[in-house]
């Protein structure tokens, strides 16, 4: 009879337990169990926490869970289990995360940048072209047929630089896009640690 109940006390704490871990899951934004703190890092690079690379899955569940959350703060709650909950390691793993997701935030934002300035200057250039062409081959096309040698080229390719530099403004730079808003999100992300 007392292992019956021995038993039934274990089952009634397990259920408890869970309750307990059901109800943090549910108290922030991004939730996520962890067995050890090496679960956000990858497992190829040895160095401490506050230098090691991110864990791809980690990444992964990460962007999955902040694209459902359109707006606001994010706040991260990683579950530990109590006996290897270290303030000191939690410490180093939050300012880990800040600089990985600003550094990819800069990056990203660097080549958006990039991507619309290359846009601007070939609008830019497409349009010294036609102005090249209206103000120095027009008037001249029907004497001479190397001018309309010439006009053949630089009206195409005059156009094709507007049309594909204000593609590039427009549309092209927002492939990136969702990498910036995630690293935008997680740069003011709130990381918190909570025991079970």
């Amino acid at each position: 009879m007392p292992e019956c109940t021995d038993q039934s006390k274990k089952i009634a704490r397990e259920a408890e337990e869970w309750a307990a871990k059901q109800k943090l899951l549910q108290l922030s934004e991004i939730s996520l169990v962890l067995d050890t703190y090496d679960d956000i890092f990858s497992d190829f690079d040895p160095r401490t926490f506050d230098k090691r690379a991110l864990s791809d899955d980690f990444l992964v569940e990460i962007k999955r869970a902040t694209r459902e959350k359109k707006s606001g703060l994010i706040e991260i709650n990683f579950l530990i289990p109590l006996e290897k909950k270290k303030e000191e390691t939690e410490a180093k793993i939050r300012k880990r995360l800040r600089d990985h997701f600003k550094r990819h935030y800069d990056l990203t934002k660097k080549e958006v940048d990039k991507v619309r300035g290359g846009g601007m200057l070939m609008v830019a250039v497409g349009f010294v072209l036609s102005i090249l062409a209206a103000v120095f081959i027009y008037p001249n096309e029907s004497n001479n047929i190397l001018n309309n040698i010439i006009l053949v080229l630089i009206e195409p390719a005059a156009w094709f630089t507007i049309w594909e530099g204000a593609n590039k403004i427009f549309d092209t730079w927002k492939d990136l896009e969702p990498d910036l808003e995630f690293y935008r999100k997680m740069t003011k992300c709130e990381v918190s640690f909570t025991a079970y």
